[in-house]
């Protein structure tokens, strides 16, 4: 009985010990890795921008009087005016002139933003009503005055070009203001263009208030508003920008040069 015992648990070990190897053998043996191909992106590559081109060199001005680089303005009109409808109360003290505003047939400004601008400028405390000098009232009829803004083409047949140089002009009792000034301004003013307006509509409008050319008096102070500031605020580069065409007054060469002004009393 003792052998059969044995017998059996020898069977029963060789079972078990077969039951072991199989079941290790059947174990799943870790897999290798294997990269799952992934399909192409229908995106191109974005493609490297160029550099932006660098802003061209600001323009250097070979004269003060150079007409500046800017927006377009009205080359021509048909040389007939209209009135800007508009009148004010009087301002100052001193004896009344009146004016009006116009503008030229056949060119396309803003008309209102023309005549609210000679409005203020000729009323403001620095104006030519200052220390009691005049007064002024705007009107649309008879005038002492009449402020007319003029295309480009027009104020060179009233004002000449004699002077290759745009610029406004006073005849008799009407002021001519040049479209291309009054929309690019002056070299000596750049870049405010509402100073050189002020000075535009100060300057000629003193001409028919019966003041003439200035030189610039102090070397590095205001200039006076009847120097020619279109060409230049140095004595010196009027001189030789005017060539010998009289100009009302006698610039002397002595090396002064002014600061940029529109107003007669700064």
């Amino acid at each position: 009985m003792k052998v059969h015992l044995a017998l059996a648990a020898v069977g029963l070990t060789a079972l078990l010990l077969t039951t072991a190897q199989l079941a290790g053998e059947t174990s799943p043996a870790a897999a290798p890795t294997t990269a799952v191909p992934v399909p192409p992106s229908d995106t191109p590559d974005p493609v490297p921008s160029a550099p932006a081109a660098p802003p061209p060199p600001p323009r250097v001005y070979t004269s003060s009087s150079d007409l500046p680089d800017g927006p377009e303005f009205p080359v021509a009109g048909s040389g007939t005016f209209h009135v800007v409808p508009g009148t004010g109360d009087v301002v100052g003290t001193g004896p009344l002139r009146t004016y009006a505003v116009e503008v030229e047939d056949g060119i396309t400004v803003d008309e209102q933003a023309f005549s609210v601008f000679v409005d203020r400028t000729l009323t403001d405390p620095r104006g030519w009503t200052a220390r009691g000098a005049l007064s002024v009232r705007r009107v649309t009829g008879a005038a002492s005055v009449r402020v007319r803004l003029t295309s480009q083409q027009t104020a060179r047949n009233v004002c000449g070009f004699e002077i290759p140089v745009d610029v406004s002009c006073r005849d008799g009792n009407f002021v001519y203001l040049s479209a291309a000034r009054w929309t690019r301004g002056a070299v000596a003013f750049l870049p405010d263009l509402t100073a050189y307006r002020t000075y535009m509509v100060n300057h000629e409008v003193g001409h028919a208030f019966g003041q003439g050319h200035r030189p610039c008096d102090v070397n590095g102070g205001p200039a006076p508003v009847m120097m020619q500031q279109t060409f230049s605020v140095s004595n010196d580069e009027i001189v030789r920008i005017t060539n010998g065409v009289p100009q009302g007054a006698v610039i002397p060469q002595d090396g002064k040069v002014c600061k940029a002004n529109g107003w007669p009393y700064p």
